[in-house]
């Protein structure tokens, strides 16, 4: 674990923080190859995704604050805190959709299509945004044995690395739906669709292992909520987000996406 990578100055350059910049850059460079193969301008998608990034960060520092009010309440300094430490991801997941689909209204481009533009690009998003969560010492797993797989030693302990776990089951998902797009005739939002239920469910699968931090535990937060063998509140989401995308999936208007890489057809198919 490495909060902080290296110092500008007396200005700490918080390793978490990085991540997301380095997440959000490679899902960009996604985006943009596959925006010409679905009619859309990868620089009208560029600048409708720079929008959603500090719309999700907001979304999901305001999300945390709402699940942990009453902390909040008694250390108002901290909600300014730059450390973060309070960050929730399906807050920011909401919110950065939710700025998506205004752009995808006021420049009248289809939702499945938009949102079949990114789903790849959240799942790498997800994977390298975990290894942020690494480094920066927070949402690793609870207390294991010295023999367990990918373990952390903190605080004289070992714990489950459970963040590598979450990184490597969107990596697999992202590679399942590559591999689904390429070898069949996808219809326009089914990649979003599995998109949603390959990260929901990971989520979820996630969520059983979830310790917090030590900061947290001992702060208050994110303490019986993330205790090891129940259902959290998170992995509820999850499931919410596991039912949309199967819904999404499902319903999806039934016609070809233009993609002729991805499933060996041409446009007019």
């Amino acid at each position: 674990m490495r909060p902080i990578l290296f110092h500008i100055g007396s200005f700490p350059i918080h390793s978490y923080g990085v991540m997301l910049v380095i997440a959000f850059l490679v899902g960009l460079v996604v985006v943009r190859l596959r925006a010409p193969k679905l009619e859309i301008d990868p620089n009208r998608i560029t600048d409708a995704l720079v929008g959603a990034l500090f719309a999700g960060v907001i979304g999901a520092r305001l999300t945390f604050f709402v699940l942990e009010w009453p902390y909040y309440l008694a250390h108002p300094k901290e909600m300014l805190s730059l450390q973060f430490a309070g960050l929730t991801s399906f807050g920011g997941l909401a919110f950065g959709l939710a700025w998506m689909l205004i752009w995808a209204k006021r420049t009248k481009t289809p939702v499945y299509k938009m949102m079949d533009c990114i789903a790849p690009s959240f799942l790498i998003a997800t994977a390298i945004g975990r290894v942020g969560c690494l480094l920066n010492g927070c949402c690793y797993g609870g207390v294991c044995s010295v023999n367990f797989p990918l373990k952390l030693y903190v605080d004289g302990q070992w714990h489950v690395a459970a963040q590598v776990y979450d990184s490597a089951m969107n990596l697999i998902g992202l590679g399942i739906l590559l591999m689904i797009e390429r070898k069949t005739k996808l219809f326009s939002g089914q990649a979003a669709g599995l998109a949603l239920i390959f990260t929901g469910l990971s989520r979820f699968i996630y969520e059983f292992s979830r310790g917090g931090t030590l900061a947290q535990v001992n702060a208050g937060i994110a303490t019986s909520e993330y205790l090891i063998g129940k259902i959290t509140e998170a992995q509820v989401a999850a499931l919410v987000v596991m039912v949309i995308g199967g819904g999404i999936f499902l319903s999806a208007v039934r016609k070809p996406n233009h993609v002729p890489e991805f499933n060996g057809s041409s446009p007019a198919a």
